[in-house]
């Protein structure tokens, strides 16, 4: 089993900042009021914020229906939420069709500001506290002295009351919040165990005794911070814009780093290319040569039999093409007007004495045995009189001679 990634905490303590290491292996350790180095090395950072500086609501909301935008209704509609602030819920209880839920908005503090840009994610200290069998927490942060409820080991409200000693100021504020969440079924019975966390004189540990009338536990020493099952992912506006920057820019960075790939890829497909073309070109211009002796031979031969064709070969011989064309004269309506054997290039002119028959006279030329060497263009037979057409058509060998040769 692969042990647990290294993890940190910074919690606001009675004096100050308390930075919690969460080694792999080991127990956790403090530093009481870290320098900004130290917090700067923390890995996989969870920053406490400051509990007044957090809005805490618990809600009943139905169970159907999105609680977010439920929760965020509620506390808009109530005039509780500030300016560019964001609600985030915690999910509690499901009870006869509808959800508790805790709603939750920070704001900015000067205090933590600094720290924003180091932390991973965000949380109330009231949630990250082990509170045992007790249903109240009381611990003690710079500003003053901050309480907790807690249902069924979840924190259902806490609220910093500004006040520096546990006497009936403090007192009365956690019994009227005990009654009015009593009254709205958010705790299902009113508190009657406390936990007390931090460094409290023995006058102050019985004046909250006494005020509310309950057990009380003490721990004199903070115990190290137990992450919630179920995280808020608390942030302050700033934070969060911050974050949504950064995502941006690593989105940004991702298209690029892909559009750089792609481009690379098409880079090395063209150039993969262009070297099987320069192989081939190689390729052939190597065949070229070693074809060209054997090449440049059948021209020498060719050549030659293009000047002897003319005295050896009987099918080139124009008497012989010109039977051949005049056989196709039938009757006193065909009559050829004119026949040039020249560079290999036959032109026949005549007269016929209708279309049909100029075509046939077409046909048997391009047929002929003797004539099969050439290939033959007719044009359109032309009207001559009432009983006359003229043709033309023109037949060349393979070996013709160009007008330029």
């Amino acid at each position: 089993m692969n042990p647990r990634p290294a993890e940190s905490v910074l919690r606001p303590g009675a004096a100050g900042w308390e930075l919690w290491r969460f080694p792999p292996k080991g127990l956790p350790t403090v530093e009481r009021q870290p320098t900004s180095r130290m917090i700067a090395s923390a890995p996989q950072l969870l920053l406490a914020l400051p509990t007044r500086d957090i809005l805490a609501v618990p809600i009943w909301v139905s169970a159907e229906g999105d609680a977010h935008e439920l929760a965020e209704l509620e506390l808009s509609s109530r005039h509780l939420l500030r300016r560019g602030a964001d609600v985030y819920t915690v999910p509690l209880q499901q009870a006869d069709g509808r959800a508790l839920v805790l709603a939750l908005s920070a704001g900015d503090d000067s205090t933590a500001a600094e720290f924003y840009p180091r932390a991973r994610t965000f949380e109330a200290p009231a949630r990250l506290w082990e509170t045992g069998s007790a249903d109240t927490l009381v611990w003690r942060e710079p500003d003053g002295l901050c309480f907790g409820f807690y249902r069924d080991g979840r924190c259902v409200f806490f609220a910093a009351t500004g006040e520096t000693s546990p006497g009936p100021a403090f007192c009365g504020a956690i019994s009227r919040s005990a009654l009015r969440l009593r009254a709205e079924d958010i705790l299902s019975r009113i508190p009657a165990s406390l936990r007390l966390v931090g460094d409290f004189s023995t006058e102050e540990r019985k004046a909250l005794a006494s005020g509310l009338q309950i057990d009380l536990d003490y721990i004199e020493t903070p115990p190290a911070p137990v992450r919630p099952a179920l995280p808020s992912h608390l942030a302050p506006p700033s934070a969060r814009r911050a974050q949504e920057k950064s995502r941006s820019r690593r989105r940004l960075s991702l298209y690029a780093g892909l559009g750089t790939v792609i481009y690379g890829l098409a880079v090395a497909a063209v150039a993969s290319s262009l070297m099987l073309r320069k192989a081939e070109l190689t390729h052939v211009r190597l065949e070229a040569a070693a074809l060209a002796p054997a090449a440049e031979k059948a021209k020498r031969i060719v050549g030659e039999w293009k000047e002897f064709r003319g005295a050896i070969d009987p099918t080139a011989f124009a008497l012989d093409q010109l039977a051949a064309v005049a056989s196709g004269v039938t009757g006193d309506k065909v009559r050829l007007t004119q026949f040039t054997l020249e560079g290999g290039r036959i032109l026949i002119a005549g007269e016929a004495g209708d279309v049909s028959q100029a075509y046939r006279f077409f046909d048997h030329v391009k047929k002929s045995p003797a004539l099969q060497d050439y290939d033959w263009i007719s044009r359109q037979p032309q009207l001559a009189g009432k009983t006359k057409v003229r043709f033309e058509m023109e037949g060349s060998r393979p070996d013709a001679k160009t007008g330029n040769e």
